[in-house]
């Protein structure tokens, strides 16, 4: 009786579904975003970029691997439902980033410039060295940096993104892969260490995207950032309201101080022809 085993819907299925109901409504019923949202999306390749931007674009987790063109970065924008009454445009850039490791080399922990050598280095050397990803960043509302902490190298990388980004950004620094933690090289405790020494606007989470394990935690994020941009455009407004309020009272006080009663009633007199 009732649905067989075999009809019962995954949990990514599921959200995948209602996701697709939720775009269905909007087009049908003319629904328009509220608000644009534009996030980030960086970390060296094959750490799950791409992944994360299908998944909250609604679709399901794509087992095969696509490498993508190193020439340009993906970017995708789509309607992102954060709340009722609350649509949203949400834009994401998955940034190619160029290979950190040295070539031919598979040891898991070298690097061509890793994150402690390259503290070590002149500040004449640092002006050199450029962060290409960071032109991505005009009008980002928020970066989220994908780790695949079974190889070292794409965490130290992950910290030279962050310690280079925007001050007063919002992070969301994502170790993938939790299917596969007793692989990790990069420990949690290091990850979430690194984040605690990085301020308030730098947050750690976890996922499994071939489960969607941790994806609420990532659209918890986006939330972030949508709230943000919402107390700015608040704040904006109260400071308008504010003028606007300390203008009336001005003209309020001149309007008391200008009342003569004689005046009025000769004034109403007049008025009425008398």
């Amino acid at each position: 009786m009732g649905n067989s085993h075999g009809a019962v819907q995954s949990e990514a299925e599921r959200r995948a579904n209602i996701r697709q109901m939720d775009l269905q409504m909007n087009r049908r019923f003319g629904r328009s975003s509220k608000h644009a949202l534009r996030l980030v999306l960086r970390g060296e390749k094959e750490t799950g970029k791409t992944s994360i931007t299908k998944l909250l674009s609604g679709n399901l987790f794509d087992p095969v691997y696509k490498a993508s063109d190193p020439s340009k970065p993906e970017e995708v924008t789509v309607p992102w439902a954060a709340g009722p009454g609350e649509d949203v445009s949400l834009t994401m850039c998955a940034v190619s980033e160029p290979n950190t490791r040295k070539d031919g080399d598979d040891n898991s922990t070298s690097l061509k410039i890793t994150h402690s050598e390259k503290n070590k280095l002149t500040s004449s050397k640092k002006d050199k060295s450029k962060d290409e990803g960071a032109v991505h960043y005009k009008g980002a509302d928020g970066i989220i940096v994908v780790v695949d902490p079974t190889k070292e190298w794409t965490f130290s990388f992950a910290k030279d993104i962050i310690e280079n980004a925007p001050k007063g950004a919002e992070i969301l620094l994502v170790a993938n892969h939790r299917d596969k933690m007793e692989s990790w090289v990069s420990s949690r405790e290091s990850m979430q260490k690194f984040v605690a020494g990085c301020g308030e606007h730098v947050h750690y989470s976890e996922t499994c995207l071939t489960n969607m394990f941790g994806m609420p935690a990532v659209e918890a994020f986006l939330r972030i950032c949508l709230l943000r941009i919402q107390m700015t455009l608040h704040k904006g407004a109260v400071k308008d309201l504010g003028e606007a309020l300390d203008k009336a009272m001005d003209e309020a006080k001149k309007s008391s101080s200008a009342q003569d009663y004689d005046t009025h009633l000769a004034l109403s007199f007049t008025a009425s022809g008398g």
